[in-house]
């Protein structure tokens, strides 16, 4: 054992991710460009650290990442799918416009906006949801916050926090960052 090792955190903070936004159907690159413009200046806000983004082509969303009833696509085949790309420093996050869903809240097919496999390096976003578009970078934030940090939601339920819980009703308005307890526990 090598005690001059930097452990995980202190890797974190000296090798910040890069983020991949992985566009996929009818969700454009144009559209991803310019929601990792507004991620990585918002993460910046938040986190006082500049992401690097990296934007890929889109990809068709197949049939194999569709639910049972044909209705939905599955948020956690999604994830999957990216899953061999990613690791602590290069995290994907899927874009759609469509409809996701995951089995959560004794359902097995609950619509979601978003969905992040804790631990792990990839997550996934939907639009599908989101009544005004100019709050999506609000979704990808949180799902990456769950994915880089492996964190769950605010422990104190501040409605003026990302990192709150939708509970089924998704609410941004005065959402522009996070809490005083999530922001002193999250650090890049």
């Amino acid at each position: 054992m090598n005690s001059e090792l930097p452990d995980e955190k202190e890797v974190r903070c000296l090798c910040p991710p890069v983020i991949h936004l992985q566009p996929f159907g009818k969700f454009s690159q144009r559209e991803a460009q310019l929601l990792g413009k507004e991620l990585t200046k918002r993460i910046e806000d938040i986190f006082g650290v500049e992401l690097e983004c990296e934007v890929h082509p889109p990809l068709p969303l197949s049939d194999t990442l569709m639910n049972d009833g044909h209705t939905r696509y599955r948020a956690d085949k999604i994830i999957k799918s990216m899953a061999a790309n990613a690791n602590r420093h290069n995290i994907y996050i899927g874009l759609t416009h469509k409809d996701i869903s995951c089995s959560v809240h004794g359902k097995k097919d609950w619509g979601v906006q978003g969905l992040s496999l804790i631990p792990g390096n990839a997550c996934v976003a939907s639009t599908f949801r989101v009544k005004d578009r100019r709050d999506s970078w609000k979704v990808v934030c949180h799902e990456f916050i769950h994915t880089y940090f492996t964190y769950n939601h605010c422990p104190k339920d501040d409605p003026f926090c990302l990192m709150q819980a939708a509970k089924g009703h998704p609410r941004y308005k005065g959402k522009n960052g996070l809490c005083p307890h999530c922001s002193s526990v999250l650090k890049i």
